[in-house]
């Protein structure tokens, strides 16, 4: 991760808020934000909307003086925005809230976000793009795909691998050892006992679904 210094986020909406409080926890100073529904010199928690974003060259200072961060709820659109910091040359942290707790041997890649009071045990990595978000649970080993999404209160117990692209609900339980493949959606409340294929959506439901394992 860069040194803490100066930020901007492409993005202005809740999860933008979020994230900005995780950044400013961890010493970080919001330049300001850029989105497309939103114009110049409006202000949103504290710092300035500084444009559309649209075209990252357009301010030479946004590239050479702040790092920059997509700070996007959305899953597809989060990752497209990434891949475009990336490809503008953009310096792309990854951000941890101080009241995270993530093991030394873990591994954090550029543009993910660990976010207040989620832990993320030995060994574990986290892809790039993607959310821990509040209070997750990433046990040893897990492995998390690029632009994936761990809602609030997720539990993923040891050797789970999330393929790239999913979305694993609040409160969702994953046991050991699982696969969720490439896309997959899991429902919030669920407790997930057998691989999940790509693509595949177990939706959430008043009571916990189980996925049961095959005879």
């Amino acid at each position: 991760m860069s040194s803490p210094n100066s930020l901007i986020l492409l993005g202005a909406g809740g999860h933008a808020k979020v994230v900005s409080e995780v950044a400013r926890s961890a010493g970080w100073r919001i330049a300001g934000f850029l989105a497309p529904e939103c114009g110049r010199g409006e202000q949103n928690l504290c710092a300035p909307l500084l444009g559309n974003g649209l075209d990252l060259t357009a301010n030479p200072t946004w590239l050479e003086q702040n790092d920059l961060f997509p700070a996007i709820g959305q899953g597809e659109i989060r990752w497209r925005e990434f891949v475009r910091l990336a490809a503008a040359g953009a310096r792309v942290p990854y951000l941890v809230h101080p009241s995270a707790l993530v093991s030394p041997s873990a591994q954090i890649e550029a543009g993910a976000v660990v976010m207040a009071g989620a832990i993320i045990q030995a060994n574990s990595v986290i892809g790039p793009a993607a959310i821990i978000n509040t209070g997750a649970q990433v046990d040893h080993d897990c492995h998390i795909g690029a632009g994936t999404m761990i809602a609030p209160g997720a539990v993923l117990c040891g050797d789970v691998h999330v393929g790239d692209h999913a979305f694993v609900g609040a409160g969702a339980v994953i046991v050991p050892r699982i696969r969720i493949g490439r896309g997959a959606f899991v429902g919030a409340g669920t407790t997930v006992v057998n691989d999940i294929m790509d693509g595949s959506q177990i939706k959430a439901s008043r009571r916990s679904h189980i996925v049961p394992r095959p005879e």
